[in-house]
């Protein structure tokens, strides 16, 4: 369905201003481009071309699913932590025990973002652990389970942070690594 403005009352193109066809959802062919280039601007991780591919094809909710999926799967796969799914995968491949008293770490991540030495990169890591925890959370089990936002602005961030997040375990330098 081609959107028609004449349709909608009160409908100004001087300043009414769309992404997508208020009809129908499908985003218009000068959004698309914009996506791509901005997707190509942030070097959108190749672990996530499916979403990209859903996404540029107004399926937006499926792009969050399969780019939340995907986060999931390449955690668990890297973590070893086969039997583990949402929250509980990420605590665990995250986590580490640090011994302020020795200034050691006792308890090495299953996934290890950065060498440990300082407190930013400690911070780094479980800052990480608590953001990776609550996209599986409050984005994953949503979407999952139901149909979840499926505005625009919402699922494009949602796709950037998980991009950040993927790259941050498959070897992009880490936040931390220029401190200390």
């Amino acid at each position: 369905m081609r959107f028609d403005p004449e349709s909608f009352p009160g409908w100004d193109s001087t300043k009414d201003r769309f992404n997508c066809c208020p009809a129908c959802g499908h985003l218009f062919t000068q959004t698309i481009y914009d996506i791509d280039k901005y997707f190509t601007i942030i070097q959108l991780s190749g672990e996530l071309d499916k979403a990209r591919h859903l996404f540029l094809e107004s399926e937006l909710v499926n792009a969050v699913r399969d780019a939340v999926i995907t986060f999931e799967n390449i955690v668990r796969k890297k973590s070893g932590l086969k039997d583990l799914i949402g929250a509980d995968l990420m605590g665990k491949a995250f986590h580490f025990k640090f011994d302020p008293t020795t200034k050691r770490i006792t308890e090495k991540p299953k996934i290890k973002l950065n060498n440990l030495l300082s407190i930013s990169k400690r911070n780094e890591q479980e800052g990480i652990k608590l953001i990776s925890m609550g996209v599986m959370q409050g984005i994953r089990n949503i979407y999952l389970h139901h149909e979840g936002n499926e505005r625009l602005f919402y699922c494009l961030h949602i796709i950037t942070l998980v991009d950040l997040l993927i790259k941050q375990i498959t070897g992009w330098e880490s936040i931390a690594c220029r401190l200390d």
